[in-house]
């Protein structure tokens, strides 16, 4: 699938209409998934439900990807019942949440046998309880922003949990309820369980490692080394088709930037991952990401290749938003691969 301006334009148009000229749609974002997902969501707000269903049933059957890698379905799946960006809950406003949801159980109806239609809307609840909630930390949360996450949490849970057998061996509904999973903090064991159970029915749906991975981070309910664990546990179930590429990708996320310096990542097993990426989607995002984490590792000679693949158009977002973190570490590379030798100085005597 490509990025198609006209369906954008129609996202935009749906959103204004309904939010009263609230502008959603990220039209310059450089990230494929947000992109997808968006036009998802127009198809959605526009009540297109055949062009869903049609969607959906050639991913599932063809296992297409988006252009850095990810899964067609998972960008469906973002778009019209998920959330794609930290925050992103807060894009929409309550009456568009409610709208949204209108129109998944439109879906549904129009479509009941659907397992695409039911599990978005069963998911739904999840997404409309961060927004009630808010992103911020457990102080920040008001007393009724809290319990609306609850009910709409719980809400979620029965309602997945509730859909029929078809439903629950999709990828999506594995990925909603690793994700119900998280929020309810399930014991180790319990939610070990149920993410084997996924990678056995899916092991390339790349959302089910990501779920895993942020239930054993340090801010959820693991630690860095059970993180490291889990990662290592996830490239085993992927590596004899993705080689190291989910290694590159589950360190992604919750990167620091000391963490090739303080040994918490071994860089030639991302570099090895991220090479496999390029050569699979070489999209400009994944090019860009890249080129930042290698010169966290200060592989100048790896960032150099990579900044003649940018050719100066750099992405912010991927440098943290900060293009002087760009140009830093082109400097630096361009800086290794020709040193400043002194022009004139004298020769030292032989026992000096």
């Amino acid at each position: 699938m490509r990025f198609s301006f006209a369906k954008h334009a129609a996202f935009v148009a749906v959103v204004c209409l309904f939010a009263g000229g609230l502008a959603l749609a990220q039209f310059d974002s450089p990230r494929p998934f947000q992109r997808v997902s968006d036009e998802y969501l127009a198809l959605l707000m526009k009540g297109s439900y055949d062009e869903l269903e049609r969607a959906a049933s050639n991913a599932r059957k063809s296992g297409a990807t988006i252009s850095d890698g990810q899964s067609v379905l998972a960008a469906l799946y973002g778009g019209t019942a998920g959330c794609v960006m930290s925050g992103c809950e807060n894009r929409l406003t309550d009456d568009l949440w409610k709208v949204r949801g209108q129109k998944l159980a439109d879906w549904r109806k129009r479509y009941p046998d659907s397992v695409t239609a039911k599990v978005a809307l069963g998911k739904f609840p999840l997404q409309y309880g961060w927004f009630a909630r808010g992103g911020g930390s457990s102080g920040t949360v008001s007393d009724e922003g809290s319990a609306l996450f609850r009910e709409r949490l719980g809400k979620a849970h029965a309602d997945l949990e509730g859909l029929d057998a078809a439903a629950k061996h999709d990828p999506g509904w594995f990925e909603a309820m690793l994700s119900v999973a998280r929020l309810e903090g399930w014991p180790k064991a319990r939610f070990d369980a149920l993410y084997e159970e996924a990678v056995r029915e899916h092991p390339l749906y790349l959302q089910i490692h990501f779920e895993g991975a942020t239930y054993y981070s340090p801010q959820w309910h693991g630690s860095w080394p059970e993180l490291r664990s889990f990662v290592e546990r996830a490239v085993g179930h992927t590596r004899d088709q993705l080689g190291e590429t989910l290694y590159a990708r589950l360190n992604w996320g919750p990167s620091t930037t000391q963490m090739f310096i303080e040994g918490q990542v071994d860089w030639p097993r991302m570099r090895s991952g991220f090479e496999r990426m390029m050569r699979d989607y070489s999209d400009p995002w994944n090019t860009n990401n890249y080129a930042k984490f290698a010169c966290q590792a200060q592989d100048w000679p790896t960032v150099s290749k990579l900044m003649v693949l940018i050719d100066g158009k750099p992405l912010a977002e991927a440098w943290f938003r900060d293009l002087q973190t760009y140009e830093s570490c082109r400097m630096q590379a361009d800086q290794a691969k020709n040193p400043i030798r002194p022009r004139f100085g004298r020769k030292a005597p032989p026992n000096e």
